[in-house]
Formats: C-alpha cells, sequence, structure tokens
C-alpha cells in the first residue's frame, strides 16, 4: 500500500469510528415542538397541504386547511425545517430550539405549477409521489451535495432509467431509457440548455456546484418542453433565492484521488434590503474552480486526460404580492484533455492503438493537444406575475452563447493557434406560460415558446455547416381531477421549425445551401388512479415528433471529440414516436417501492452506423455515417428503498432496456448494458459534536451487453463487471462551533479492471479504477445555507 492509500485507509478508519451504530441506551433528551403557519409570500394567504418536515429525523406533516403545522417530540437542538407544497419553490430553514419549543411562520414564494412534474416536489417517502402520472428520478438537495460527481452526468448516473455516455472522467452525458443528446432535455433552471447537443461528447455545460435538485422525467416530456423531449427531460433546479433577511454563505470542496482532482465552490446569498413598492430584494453569487490531472485505470494512466473548469453565477430577484422577478447570469468555462491514443496518423496505427494502447506510467496535469476549449454563457430573466384570483402569468427570456474550439495534435493544424475545428452558437429562447390554480376539478397551463439559433463555424476544418434556425411553438395541458383517488391530464402541442443550413465548398468538402422547415402536433394522455393505502398505478400514451439536427443532415469530416469521421444524410427524416408507460408505486411508513414498464416505438430513428476507416490530413479515425430505421425500445426500471428501523436502510435498483430495428430485428447500437444498483445504509446515534453518522456499503453489477449488432467492424468489449463502494460520513460535525458536513467515499473498492460498453475509449483503454473521494461543505453566516437542506 502507498503513503497516499495509507493515509486514505487511516481517515476512512478514523471516520468509521464516529459512527456509534445502535450503541446501547442514552439518556432521554429533552424534548420541544415547532409550531407555526404556512403562507404565500406574495399574498399572505395560508397554504393548506404544505408537507412541513424535519429531515435529519424523518419527521414531517401536512398543514391543515388555515395553513397551521405542528411538530412536537423534537429534541433541544439546531434543526433543519423544510417545507414543500405544489406550486411553490421548497424552502429550507434552521430553528433553534435550545432554548425551548418555538412559534415559526414560513413564507412561501410561487413556482410554475408543471404538471408533467407536480409531484416531484416530495421527498422521499412523501405519499403525494402516489399520485405522479409519469415515471420520475428525483435527487434531493442532500442527495445531490452527497452524490454529486465531476459532472452533472455522472451525479445522475445511479437513479434508475439513468445512464451515461462517458469519456474518461471529464466528460459524461446523461441517456435516459436509451436516448441521449437531442432527444433528452436538458433544463437549467427554468431555461433549455442549447449547446451542441448534438455531439456525444458534448456534455451539459452546467457547474454541478449549482445544482441544488435535480429531476429527470422519464418518457416523453413533449408537451411543455418542446419535441427535442422524446426520451425524457432533466431538470437542474438551483437554490432558489432568500427571502427572509439574512446573509450566508457555503463553502464546497471535493477531492478526487484517481485523477488528483481539486474542486471548490464559495456560494453567498443574501435578502437583506426591502425596496419600496418593489419588494423584497433577494441575492446570491457563486464560483466554481477545478483541477483535475490524467485518470487512472488498474494498470496505467490515461495521458491527456486531464481537464480545468472555472465556473461563474449571479442572480438577484424582486419578490412581492405581484409575483417574483429574477435575472440570472453564469458563466462555464473548461480546458479538456482527449485521450492522446484516441488520435493516429495511419490505419496501422488505428489498429495498432486498438491492441496496444497508448498509456502512461507517470501522472501529470498537463493538458497538451489534442485538446477543447468549451465556453458557455447564459443570461436568463424571469418574471412571474399573481393576477388574482386564479391566474398567474409567467414569462421566461433567454440568451446563451456557446462556443467550441478543438486543437489537434496531428495532421496539418497541429501547430497553428487558430482551431482545427470551431463553433459558436448563439440561442435567444422566449416562453410565455398562464397557470390557472384548480377552478373546480381543473388545473392547467397553456404557452407559446419560441427560438432564434444561429452556428458559426470559425475554425481551419469543416464538420458541420453554419446555420440559422427559428422554431416556436404552442400548447396546453390541463388536469382534472376526478376523483380524490383519479387523475386526468391531457396536452396537446403544435410545433414549427424553419432551418438554412449555409452553403460551403473547398476542394475537399462541399455542403450545398439548404432551406427545409417541419412542423406537426405532438400530445399526451396520462393518469394517476390510487389503489389502495399506500399503493397506485399510473400510465402514460405520448405522440412525438423531432427534427433532424444539422450534424445528421450534413456532416461531413472528422468529430475531434469522439475520435471519428462522421457523414451526415441529407434525405434523413423526422423522427415519430409513440411511447407507452405503466408505474406502480407503493409507499408505507418503511417501503417506498416503483416499477415501470414502457415501450417507445419510433420510425425513421437516427443512429450512427460504422462502415470502415477514414484516412484525412488530420489523420486515420473510424468511420460512421448517420442512418436510419424503424425502431423499438422496450424497458423496465425499478427502484426500492426500505427502512425497517431508524439505524439502517436498504437501497436497490434496476434498469433494462431493449432497443431492436424492426426491419431487421438485429439490435440497435449504443445500448446500455443492464445494471443493478444496490447498497445499504447504517445510521448512528448523534453524540457530542457529531450528527447523524452513517455507514455505506453498496455495489454496481452490470450484465454482459450481448444485446449488440450481429455485425460491426470494431471489436465491441462487453464483459460484465462488478463494482463495489464503500463511504462513511457525518451529516454535521462542529469543530470550534463551526459546523461542517464530511464524508469520504472509494468507488471501485477493488480496483475492478472493466470497460463500459457506454465509455467512448472503449476501443482502445479500460475504464478509470479505484477513487478515493472527499467531500466537504462549511456553511457559515448569520443564517448560513447548509449542503444538506
Amino acid at each position: 500500500m502507498n503513503h497516499r492509500s495509507g493515509v486514505a485507509a487511516a481517515f476512512l478508519l478514523a471516520l468509521v469510528a464516529t459512527v456509534p451504530v445502535a450503541a446501547g441506551a442514552q439518556e432521554t433528551p429533552t424534548t420541544v415542538q415547532v409550531s407555526g403557519w404556512v403562507r404565500d409570500s406574495a399574498s399572505r394567504r395560508p397554504v393548506p397541504g404544505a408537507v412541513v418536515a424535519v429531515p435529519d429525523l424523518n419527521r414531517s406533516v401536512a398543514t391543515d386547511q388555515e395553513g397551521r403545522y405542528q411538530i412536537s417530540g423534537l429534541p433541544s437542538e439546531v434543526l433543519l425545517l423544510t417545507v414543500r407544497a405544489i406550486g411553490y419553490a421548497p424552502l429550507a430553514q434552521r430553528v433553534d430550539l435550545t432554548r425551548g419549543s418555538l412559534t415559526v411562520d414560513l413564507l412561501l414564494g410561487v413556482r410554475p405549477i408543471e404538471l408533467d412534474t407536480i409531484v416531484v416536489s416530495g421527498e422521499r417517502g412523501d405519499s403525494t409521489a402516489l399520485h405522479n402520472e409519469q415515471a420520475i428520478a428525483v435527487m434531493s438537495a442532500a442527495e445531490v451535495a452527497r452524490d454529486r460527481g465531476q459532472t452533472i452526468g455522472e451525479t445522475l448516473k445511479e437513479l434508475p432509467g439513468v445512464t451515461v455516455i462517458q469519456y474518461g472522467p471529464s466528460i459524461a452525458k446523461p441517456v435516459v431509457r436509451g436516448l441521449h443528446s437531442q432527444r433528452v432535455r436538458v433544463m437549467n433552471g427554468d431555461v433549455p440548455q442549447e449547446g451542441q447537443q448534438w455531439g456525444e461528447e458534448h456534455a451539459p455545460e452546467i457547474d454541478a456546484f449549482a445544482a441544488n435538485e435535480v429531476e429527470v422525467i422519464r418518457g416523453s416530456g413533449t408537451v411543455l418542453y418542446g419535441s427535442d423531449a422524446l426520451g425524457g427531460v432533466v431538470r437542474v433546479l438551483p437554490r432558489p433565492l432568500p427571502q427572509t433577511g439574512h446573509f450566508g454563505g457555503l463553502f464546497s470542496t471535493n477531492v478526487f484521488s484517481n485523477n488528483h482532482q481539486g474542486a471548490g465552490s464559495l456560494l453567498l446569498e443574501g435578502s437583506s434590503l426591502g425596496l419600496p413598492v418593489l419588494g423584497r430584494l433577494g441575492w446570491r453569487v457563486q464560483g466554481t474552480l477545478r483541477r483535475a490531472g490524467d485518470a487512472q485505470t488498474p494498470d496505467y494512466y490515461l495521458p491527456n486526460t486531464g481537464f480545468e473548469e472555472k465556473d461563474a453565477s449571479a442572480a438577484i430577484g424582486l419578490s412581492r404580492s405581484w409575483g417574483t422577478s429574477q435575472l440570472i447570469f453564469s458563466h462555464f468555462g473548461t480546458d479538456l484533455g482527449m485521450y492522446l491514443g484516441a488520435h493516429v496518423t495511419t490505419k496501422a496505427d488505428l489498429d495498432r492503438a486498438m491492441k496496444d494502447p497508448l498509456t502512461s506510467d507517470s501522472f501529470s496535469y498537463t493538458i497538451g493537444r489534442p485538446y477543447q476549449t468549451v465556453k458557455h454563457d447564459l443570461l436568463s430573466w424571469r418574471t412571474e406575475l399573481v393576477l388574482p384570483p386564479k391566474f398567474r402569468l409567467e414569462l421566461n427570456y433567454s440568451y446563451q452563447h456557446n462556443t467550441r474550439s478543438e486543437y489537434d495534435g496531428i495532421g496539418f493544424a497541429s501547430g497553428s493557434t487558430r482551431p482545427a475545428f470551431g463553433l459558436e452558437l448563439y440561442t435567444h429562447t422566449l416562453d410565455l406560460r398562464l397557470h390557472h390554480a384548480p377552478m373546480g376539478r381543473f388545473a392547467g397551463t397553456f404557452g407559446l415558446s419560441g427560438m432564434r439559433q444561429g452556428n458559426l463555424s470559425p475554425g481551419r476544418s469543416f464538420l458541420i455547416p453554419q446555420y440559422r434556425l427559428y422554431a416556436g411553438g404552442v400548447y396546453g395541458l390541463e388536469q382534472v381531477s376526478l376523483s380524490q383517488r383519479w387523475t386526468l391530464t391531457a396536452g396537446l402541442r403544435y410545433d414549427h421549425r424553419w432551418q438554412h443550413a449555409y452553403q460551403y465548398g473547398d476542394p475537399v468538402v462541399i455542403s450545398p445551401d439548404d432551406e427545409r422547415t417541419w412542423d406537426g402536433f405532438s400530445g399526451s394522455l396520462s393518469s394517476a388512479f390510487q389503489l389502495g393505502q399506500g399503493w397506485s398505478l399510473a400510465g402514460s400514451i405520448g405522440r412525438t415528433w423531432r427534427a433532424p439536427n444539422v450534424a445528421e443532415l450534413h456532416s461531413a469530416g472528422v468529430h475531434h471529440g469522439t475520435a471519428q469521421y462522421e457523414l451526415g444524410d441529407s434525405t434523413i427524416q423526422r423522427e415519430d414516436g409513440l411511447n407507452v408507460d405503466m408505474t406502480l408505486r407503493h409507499i408505507s411508513r418503511s417501503l417506498r417501492f416503483e416499477v415501470s414498464a414502457y415501450q417507445n416505438r419510433i420510425n425513421d430513428y437516427i443512429f450512427l452506423r460504422p462502415f470502415g476507416d477514414v484516412s484525412t490530413v488530420r489523420g486515420t479515425y473510424p468511420g460512421y455515417r448517420y442512418d436510419h430505421t424503424n425502431a423499438r425500445l422496450r424497458g423496465v426500471e425499478a427502484s426500492a428503498l426500505f427502512s425497517p428501523d431508524w439505524w439502517w436502510s436498504f437501497y436497490v435498483s434496476g434498469t433494462l432496456v431493449r432497443g431492436i430495428d424492426r426491419g431487421t430485428g438485429d439490435p440497435l447500437y449504443d445500448m446500455p448494458a443492464d445494471r443493478i444498483i444496490t447498497n445499504i445504509r447504517l445510521y448512528g446515534h448523534s453524540s457530542g459534536s457529531v450528527k447523524d453518522p452513517y455507514l455505506e456499503l453498496g455495489a454496481t453489477l452490470v450484465r454482459e451487453q450481448d444485446q449488440v449488432p450481429p455485425v460491426t467492424i470494431y471489436k465491441l468489449p462487453t464483459d460484465g463487471y462488478v463494482l463495489l463502494n464503500a463511504e462513511v460520513g457525518v451529516g454535521a460535525v462542529h469543530l470550534a462551533g463551526q459546523p461542517l458536513t464530511a464524508s469520504l467515499a472509494v468507488r471501485n473498492l477493488l480496483n475492478v479492471r472493466y470497460r463500459d460498453y457506454l465509455s467512448r475509449y472503449r476501443l482502445f483503454v479500460n475504464d478509470p479504477g479505484r477513487d478515493i473521494v472527499l467531500r466537504l461543505a462549511v456553511p457559515f453566516g448569520d443564517s448560513a445555507p447548509l449542503a444538506t437542506q
């Protein structure tokens, strides 16, 4: 064992020693209570049915018709109080019960009712989740803080139905029910994230530290989110702006041993200023830095796989009886090294790289060629007006500027300061929504959306043409409560898209001028029925479509990030899908269970088909051509959380996807392998300065991927594998009076050699090995925000 591993092991044992699991009898603490009202921050009217919880103690109550709540039998200490209600932003507030019982009135700010996600706000175990009409996976703020990875995609990969396409540790793109890229809509808060989504290595440009909660809607979310949501929706939700007078902050840091990554983020926020007429002013600023070097497999380092990231964001907002208004700016910037062994000069070099990959025996932070520089700037303005007595009007405008510069390590441009390939994407989006609160049995949302997008290609080489895109849609979604047990939701949407790809011509590549339009209707019908105490059955059917993007139509060249040569097909038509799914749920005091089955039939399904090796002046690369076929995707997802007693819980989830070419009966390319994720968590007694210690042991079991096309020119490693994981941590520990949260996790504990089927380096090298991850979060200030809220 080397020195670094020895120190990590010693720290792990020291933290384990702080977990006095079921450690005998304790002195009975003094108990107190907290009570009060929950009210709308704008109208000051009571909010009935809000869930007020003490998550550290797994205690919760619902407010009565007058908005009152009371939680008794609480210990005399500082506790976190959370409040959630449909149509409102979640609230978290610390209460000091060391001096006895308190009366605490809580004010909730409105958040749009989006019926496809209407009950996502429920905590794990919240009975309101029984009324979900879709298969939805949720990561609370505490779960995001505990599982936060090196990218947003990596943070999501343990959710049922979600896997990732990965390029080493720096790039991870979510795959939902076998679909990814343009078929999965990523929402950065209330803004649709617009980058070069068509690239498999173009991961969402979102700071992982800026995510407070994450929601994944599995299955079509087309009606509210547009035709690009054919496969699902990933909503990355930031912290709500503070509305009560305070100043606070949070410093978070993650350290990863595998690639020697250090990451830190500082958040400051407050709401101490009240402006006449306008209302109370809340604000937040955040900055994040990351630096990582070469990733390490069990046997070698992967040269030139380091990255550096610098992110910043700021938000300011007003709230008053008339509603809310917020202005948000964020910047994401990263330099990514690309694995050196995937970029070669000749066909012989490519064959050699697959059989005898380029590796290194030493670690380095150096980022050399080939590499990418990616930047994403977002400016958004969101205003919501309360229109008594039943309506709310929401306006969202955003401007996004995404740039990508790719620098070759070989070929004619390897010494140039000008990028071999570059993209600049400019996007304006506008959404106008009218929400109406329940009117009798009905509640709903109606809206208009529009987008203007333009792409420039300032690099030396061609991959896609410059283009201009306009898109618009109109939609409505209405929910009716047929009874206390049965709800029904119907939605309809019309979209129109116009795209002009501009002519490009040189001695090597000729791309003609191309102008085309698409339009059509999409719709959904969903329902949820409560079968009995703690059981419900939900189902949905959705008709969807997606227009082919410019890369699928017109690609012709080396795609630097994927290290492959890609050719488009201008004859490709739009995709048309019919998605059906059913979900059975059970929620009781000790068990939360959910299983979903689905089928998605997609006509003219677009995919990349390998066709051979292509030699260019930039090197020799595997060749892929965009093709289309009629496809069927079927799958089952299941998850269960069993908590029979306060001191332990058991979690298991499973994901199975089968993608079939309906014309040939062959499996589709790039479907995720079957997997099961399981863990057992032991909770210890709080004692002294240590609160809520825990120890977790888990495993990820991935089956051999034998569902692959029978004819492929590249040998695909498809063996199954098992990864063991361990984690120890505390919900809070007080050092010299300063609270902090801490955890130490070990991923791939046994340092197993493996290649995931969705790893894009699988043709060359193994995936990274053991990784020891230390996470710390330190709140500070008058009313400091906690990482676990």
